[in-house]
């Protein structure tokens, strides 16, 4: 007995040598004269804690020079080895895994961030700029640009993310109406190509990989420099908060801030049932009495205004001409005076809590999206009515861009908009989830996710779409038998993809009927930082520029070597065989 265990232990051990990527780590990697480290429980998995992939390896890198080494070894021999760059890890559905691949590690770049002056543009004229490498937070790079009175002009809600994350997806905020996405305020880059070329791109120099990088989802290379624009920072914020129980009123007032001069930045915010005047990130109550929870289904709405000033500014003045011309709930203003980096940083505060009380390591089916004007008021019913059932799990946030301000040249795709409007508008549902909702089987993650495919197919699809005449029925079926070919969580924390996205157009489930709706034309909404499952979802979401992209995918990186968890492109091996 001893010795046929024994046996069959050694025929295992000999199967886990011989295959990948045992196999791989033994021949292929001790030719990249590079230090690679065992990755350890957080490269596994990132902040939406809902996927969880392991690499084979983490490469610390000290220089760009070591990930064009990395990149163009891989490129030279052959093997199915995948690369991921990795910043703050704060993708929400595993964007950044490099399964079985390697993962590059940027925040362990030196910090390199300087402020300097150049001449930028048809102009001729001077302006400010700091350049930053790809692994650095933008709170540090505020940090070090307020030293010198500068700042750059646009911001995501929260600070601790890498300028080659945002900058790889786009970076929106409240400042994004009136300075564009952080993509839109970039003068250069220092890129690695898949192909391990490490190149200095511009809008004049290599702008056909200048463009493609920004908003690409790191498919066609690596940031390890971003050169960003600066101006001249204000010392102070006014940040107010206004209420409306109407939300043609709510979006109306939002879209005339916009045209405000004296307006800096602009958020909405759809709050419901006790949480009217609360923006609680995380639910500790995911079992409620539906019929109950129902009946306290209220809609209320706050804008979140801020006017930058300086001390000697009249800024109670400004502030009056701009009530002036809003529709607000009077007298509800709530309105406070806080510095300029206090301002941008405000989200930490909520994080610093949260993680004292165990709520911030947490699963969170984030869902983001761009919605044309024209549907709005379609898009905000449909969104109220799916989660009708449940708690909403964080905040909601809902406010207009402009379509104008960002450059149709980069590869990120924008709302379709039949009517043509310049006016879109983000949606962000931030959802956290309970403790309670860790454990494998745990159905409150799969009901949050499952609404969110919901929202998704039915304002992006043109098709017939299936909706579910149900409360919170829990699918298990898929529609083409791909969808349930990758672990959730492995094992961890969840459910299959399976289980989570599938069946939405069956006509029934768990036993029960559902309804079928026609999609008509669809609301032409498209996904921020979307995650679709594979090409052909990739292909619907770019549309016509799915072409442009794929033929720059093949330019930059023909072996579709980079970010495999974007699920885009399937690896390729020399001679172009795919895997």
């Amino acid at each position: 007995m001893r010795f046929s265990i024994l046996s069959y232990l050694l025929k295992v051990l000999l199967f886990l040598y011989v295959s990948p990527p045992f196999n791989f780590i033994q021949t292929s990697i001790d030719s990249i004269p590079l230090h690679f480290h065992t990755p350890n429980i957080s490269y596994t998995l990132d902040y939406g804690r809902i996927i969880q992939k392991s690499p084979s390896l983490v490469l610390k890198p000290k220089t760009p020079q070591d990930i064009s080494l990395l990149l163009q070894s891989i490129s030279s021999i052959d093997n199915n080895l995948t690369v991921a760059a990795r910043g703050a890890g704060h993708s929400t559905h595993g964007q950044a895994h490099a399964p079985d691949g390697i993962i590059v590690d940027m925040t362990e770049l030196p910090r390199a961030i300087t402020v300097g002056k150049t001449k930028v543009g048809c102009d001729g004229n001077d302006h400010f700029f700091v350049d930053a490498d790809g692994g650095a937070l933008w709170i540090e790079i505020l940090e070090e640009t307020l030293k010198h009175g500068l700042t750059p002009p646009s911001w995501t809600d929260y600070l601790y993310l890498t300028v080659g994350g945002t900058l790889s997806v786009g970076g929106i905020g409240g400042q994004t109406f009136k300075y564009g996405p952080q993509i839109a305020n970039v003068f250069e880059m220092d890129v690695v190509t898949g192909r391990g070329e490490l190149m200095t791109c511009s809008e004049v120099k290599n702008p056909d990989l200048f463009y493609a990088v920004l908003g690409g989802l790191g498919q066609f290379g690596i940031i390890t420099r971003a050169r960003i624009a600066l101006e001249v920072a204000p010392k102070m914020v006014k940040w107010i908060k206004l209420f409306y129980d109407d939300f043609n009123r709510f979006t109306r007032d939002q879209e005339h801030l916009m045209s405000m001069e004296k307006v800096d930045y602009v958020e909405g915010f759809i709050k419901l049932n006790e949480d009217s005047h609360s923006s609680s990130h995380v639910t500790s109550r995911l079992s409620l009495d539906v019929e109950n929870h129902s009946k306290r289904m209220v809609e209320n709405y706050a804008i979140e205004i801020a006017i930058y000033y300086n001390e000697d500014e009249a800024i109670h003045q400004k502030l009056d001409e701009i009530l002036s011309r809003l529709s607000f709930i009077p007298p509800e203003i709530l309105n406070v005076d806080i510095s300029y980096l206090d301002f941008l940083n405000r989200v930490r505060l909520e994080e610093q809590k949260l993680h004292n009380q165990g709520l911030w390591e947490v699963p969170h089916p984030w869902l983001d999206l761009f919605v044309p004007r024209s549907h709005i008021n379609q898009f905000k019913d449909l969104l109220l009515q799916t989660i009708s059932t449940t708690p909403i799990g964080g905040p909601l946030i809902i406010y207009p861009v402009l379509k104008h301000k960002w450059n149709q040249k980069m590869s990120i795709i924008l709302p379709q908009d039949q009517v043509g409007e310049d006016i879109f508008y983000v949606v962000n549902l931030l959802r956290s989830v309970a403790p309670s909702c860790r454990t494998y089987g745990s159905s409150c993650l799969q009901i949050f996710l499952a609404q969110n495919q919901e929202i998704i197919e039915i304002s992006t699809s043109k098709a017939s779409i299936c909706r579910r005449n149900t409360e919170v029925d829990i699918i298990t079926d898929t529609i083409d038998g791909t969808l349930g070919t990758m672990m959730a969580i492995d094992g961890v924390m969840g459910a299959t993809m399976m289980d989570i996205y599938g069946g939405f157009c069956m006509r029934k489930m768990e036993g029960r009927e559902v309804e079928m709706m026609d999609g008509g034309d669809g609301m032409g909404v498209k996904q921020y930082m979307p995650y679709l499952m594979d090409e052909s979802g990739w292909r619907g979401h770019f549309g016509e520029e799915w072409e442009r992209f794929e033929e720059l995918k093949s330019k930059f990186d023909p072996l579709h070597v980079l970010s495999p968890g974007q699920r885009i492109f399937k690896r390729k091996i020399k001679g172009g065989c795919i895997l």
